[in-house]
């Protein structure tokens, strides 16, 4: 005779639960016997699991209630609270569910990252009236590690990115970087920090300062850049030191005629920069700052070109409302030059970006800048430049990120004349998953204006990447 069967809390009743929670039906028989078993309708007995059935509404109920807060959570915990906190963009929001996990080796994270693809460049020989066509393959590699320490950091990263043309394979480009960085903290808000990176870039052929030498190809050149600096913070004043030493050196070219071009300015550069932030609050700073540059050039030949630079600049860094966010920095700079009667550089320095996002989902950042830049040619050794842009970023879907940017650069040679680029640049960003995400974009590029005896162009480019990372 069957043993009775009663509604319970215990272990077997729990079992049901979860075995319907699982199957949707608690009247399911797992074991080979119960498949295979027929009784008439008069003799058959209910299953066990059937039985258990008439406990669920008592068991199986409150246990599922119990549940849905978790699943609820677990639906909505890719949107934390770092994702929408004050000052948060669409390009920095942190993405769980996209972004990629990297590997833990030790106390270290390592990232790395391959990116390939195919682009098409109208226009690959601007300085030309022909002005020819090409389709070219992309390629880039990126890997870092860096420590995951409570205190003091240590990190090193890597970066690789070429491109080759299927036809004019003399305007290929290969660069690539190594560099080193470490950090010590010194009590809660003060450090030490020093780096190394060398470098290995180039000019492209669309460069004024290529087209003035008369260059048609692009011109690699290597830098390696030291750097050591300090920050002390004393109550709601943080005090900033930072020493640089660059190298630059080009590598020769030739120019249209075939003959070696020499002009190539190879030089070093020491800086020096001191800057002081007061905290009003958190968010809102007025920043000071002071600026040393001392260029010297390797030919001796070039001697009287060597130059120093001071400049100082004075603003703030403040956060309006959240909506809201402006950095401004105005002050003066000038180059005096080691020839006797060079004409110095002066006038006034700027560097600025006003940030705007009238939602979470959208970024509007305008940047402006002015600084003295120096030239690769023999004749017109510095030249000032003036750059501004407009970005727009939306998150038109959590893994769909759309951008669109206006840049505007002006260059003023003071025996050459002024030369002004306009560039639009259109992008989307799919976001596959955490490992893979495709991108596309469109950019034009004008010269709007140059000196007399050089030609204004239009450059068309598009190009699509696949991205696979760690």
């Amino acid at each position: 005779m069957p043993r009775p069967f009663r509604c319970g809390s215990g272990a077997e009743s729990d079992k049901v639960a979860i075995m319907f929670l699982r199957n949707g039906s608690a009247g399911k028989e797992t074991t080979s016997a119960a498949r295979g078993r027929v009784a008439s309708p008069s003799t058959r007995e209910p299953s066990r699991a059937s039985r258990l059935a008439a406990c669920l509404p008592r068991v199986a109920l409150p246990g599922a209630l119990l549940l849905l807060p978790g699943l609820a959570a677990a639906q909505t915990q890719t949107i934390g609270p770092e994702a929408t906190a004050r000052g948060v963009t669409v390009q920095t929001r942190p993405r769980p569910d996209y972004d990629p996990a990297g590997v833990r080796l030790g106390a270290f994270r390592i990232d790395g990252s391959v990116e390939a693809g195919m682009g098409y460049d109208d226009n690959i020989q601007p300085s030309l009236q022909s002005e020819p066509s090409d389709g070219f393959f992309t390629e880039r590699l990126n890997a870092s590690a860096a420590s995951q320490w409570t205190r003091h950091a240590l990190g090193l990263n890597v970066t690789q990115s070429t491109r080759q043309y299927l036809q004019y394979n003399d305007l290929n480009w290969n660069d690539y970087s190594v560099g080193l960085s470490g950090r010590y903290d010194i009590g809660r808000a003060s450090s030490l920090n020093a780096s190394y990176t060398h470098l290995r870039s180039h000019l492209d052929v669309d460069d004024f300062e290529l087209q003035q030498g008369g260059i048609s190809r692009p011109l690699p050149y290597d830098s390696d850049v030291f750097q050591v600096g300090g920050t002390a913070t004393f109550n709601r004043l943080a005090l900033s030191t930072t020493l640089n030493y660059t190298t630059i050196r080009y590598d020769r070219q030739q120019n249209s005629g075939g003959f070696q071009n020499d002009a190539q300015d190879d030089y070093d550069s020491k800086a020096a920069e001191i800057r002081g932030e007061y905290s009003l609050v958190p968010g809102r700073r007025i920043v000071a700052l002071v600026r040393l540059q001392d260029i010297s050039h390797t030919e001796s030949s070039q001697s009287g070109s060597d130059s120093f630079t001071w400049e100082g600049q004075g603003g703030f860094d403040y956060d309006f409302d959240g909506l809201w966010a402006a950095r401004l920095l105005v002050g003066y700079r000038q180059r005096d030059y080691e020839q006797p009667g060079r004409k110095s550089l002066t006038g006034p320095a700027f560097e600025g970006q006003l940030m705007w996002m009238p939602t979470q989902l959208t970024t509007t950042t305008l940047a402006i800048q002015r600084t003295i830049e120096e030239s690769i040619r023999n004749d017109n050794v510095s030249y000032t430049r003036t750059a501004a842009s407009l970005t727009v970023d939306h998150e038109l879907r959590r893994n769909l990120i759309l951008t669109g940017s206006l840049r505007a650069e002006h260059r003023d040679y003071p025996d050459v004349g002024t030369v002004t680029d306009g560039i639009v640049l259109v992008g989307a960003q799919l976001l596959l998953n955490r490992n893979m995400a495709l991108t596309a974009d469109y950019q034009h590029t004008e010269r709007l204006s140059a000196p007399e005896g050089y030609r204004e162009y239009g450059i068309n480019q598009v190009a699509v990447r696949l991205r696979f990372a760690l």
